[in-house]
């Protein structure tokens, strides 16, 4: 029975011999792969002195890891640093956070080293973590945010230069009489645009011009309905003295001094003329009657804003208004009207903005067939005629079953692609200074587009002609 106690005591005592070993080399393997981390590795009480500290430590800060046992770790801590750790090290105890934070240590030369802390509480009130050199990464972050402020500074100061190239550019081309022109212009265009936009311009050009073309009608209007009117009863009375005259001559055929006077005016004559000069005046007056009617019917003020119109008889009485500028002159021959009139229903539209813009689109297609014209008449020879026919076509049709299009198309100067992706632009004008606004097309484009919810091309060919297109609904709901 001892024997076997003896045998059972000392065969416990081996067991526990090896484990204690067994143990001892572990911890004695932990150790060493703990010293031999890059990364530092530390323990510290609850005061924050540490209680462990790897051979990284030194390697990293220059400290002797020994001689560091002991201390706070705040004492090694950039000063504007500490604060964060103190707040970090009763959390820690509490078990309520597993802290990760860059602090900056300092390096026994007095360098700033940047550490990544990463700790936790361990058992026994402890904290253990570790410390890992991220400085490199600090540096390089510093150094990409110092290059990136000087890339925006070198953008900033190329942009300042290329302003001041251009600027300087614009000064080289220039005289500076011309500058100073330009300047003047773009500080009163620069005004105008401020105090109001294109549409108020538009509105006040067509106001002032449907009030001046109406009131021109009006005045012309009364007269010629006064003399027309009297022309029939003159001609009766006329008629009724020269019956009066014959009976005189019938019944006092030998009268003396009625016979001479008689003679001197040329009864004869007077009397067979005098129905011509009649009919000549009715012509004439009805022909200003049609001129008055074409003014009232362009500036359209005696009716609604919106109103189904004939469109023809907008287009015609833009024509008859620009009549004058269609007859043939010592430099361009007489400029050919061609019509071809669909058969459109009435358009529900602003009649008399839409004569506007007929006008402005047919304006622009004669000025470009006389330049057509002057330009063929200076190539051709001495003691020879161009042959050049300036020609404006005009064609409606109608567009699927809600819209209707008008072609404006003429065969003169034509435009170049550059020229054509500015026309439409608010004072944009290809003629010379005091010659156009550069406001025709701009406010044509805002009435079709904005206003009747259509379309305006422009098709042109340098040096071939030009083609304007509108295309606009048959109804206009607002």
């Amino acid at each position: 029975m001892t024997s076997e106690f003896l045998a059972g005591n000392e065969l416990h005592t081996q067991i526990q011999y090896r484990l204690i070993e067994q143990l001892s080399e572990s911890e004695r393997r932990y150790r060493e792969l703990v010293e031999n981390l890059r990364e530092i590795v530390f323990k510290c009480d609850r005061a924050g002195n540490f209680t462990l500290l790897n051979k990284a430590w030194s390697a990293t800060l220059g400290y002797s890891s020994t001689e560091c046992l002991d201390r706070s770790l705040d004492d090694f801590l950039h000063a504007e640093d500490r604060e964060i750790w103190l707040e970090l090290l009763p959390q820690l105890l509490d078990k309520q956070v597993v802290a990760n934070q860059e602090l900056r240590f300092h390096h026994q030369t007095a360098e700033i080293v940047w550490l990544e802390l990463s700790a936790r509480s361990a058992e026994q009130g402890e904290i253990s973590g570790s410390l890992t050199n991220v400085s490199d990464r600090k540096r390089a972050q510093a150094a990409l945010k110092e290059a990136n402020e000087a890339l925006q500074l070198r953008i900033q100061q190329l942009r300042v230069e290329n302003l001041e190239r251009k600027q300087t550019e614009a000064t080289l081309l220039d005289s500076q009489e011309k500058l100073k022109q330009q300047a003047e212009q773009l500080e009163v265009t620069l005004k105008e645009l401020k105090q109001t936009q294109t549409q108020l311009v538009h509105a006040e050009k067509m106001s002032s011009l449907g009030q001046l073309v109406a009131g021109i009608a009006h005045e012309i209007n009364n007269p010629v309905n006064f003399i027309h009117g009297n022309l029939s009863h003159a001609e009766e009375y006329i008629q009724e003295l020269a019956y009066v005259i014959h009976l005189y001559q019938v019944h006092y055929p030998t009268p003396t001094e009625i016979q001479v006077e008689l003679e001197r005016i040329d009864l004869a004559f007077l009397l067979e003329d005098l129905p011509k000069l009649m009919t000549s005046m009715n012509v004439g007056a009805e022909r200003i009657r049609e001129i008055v009617l074409s003014l009232r019917n362009f500036s359209r003020l005696d009716e609604a804003e919106i109103k189904p119109v004939n469109i023809h008889d907008g287009i015609d009485s833009t024509l008859m208004i620009l009549q004058n500028r269609l007859k043939g002159t010592e430099s361009n021959a007489v400029i050919q009207i061609i019509k071809e009139y669909a058969d459109l229903p009435l358009v529900e539209c602003y009649a008399g903005p839409l004569n506007q813009v007929f006008m402005n689109l047919i304006s622009n297609a004669i000025d470009a067939v006389i330049s057509r014209c002057i330009q063929e008449a200076e190539a051709c020879p001495q003691n020879s005629k161009s042959t050049f026919t300036p020609t404006i076509r005009i064609r409606t049709e109608p567009v699927a079953e809600e819209h209707i299009a008008i072609h404006i198309i003429d065969n003169g100067m034509g435009m170049s692609e550059e020229t054509q992706k500015q026309i439409f632009d608010p004072f944009f004008t290809t003629k010379p200074v005091g010659k156009g606004t550069g406001l025709g097309l701009s406010i044509s484009y805002q009435m079709i587009v904005e206003r009747h919810g259509g379309v305006l091309k422009c098709l042109s060919t340098l040096n071939k002609g030009t083609e304007f297109l509108i295309q606009i609904p048959i109804a206009l709901y607002h």
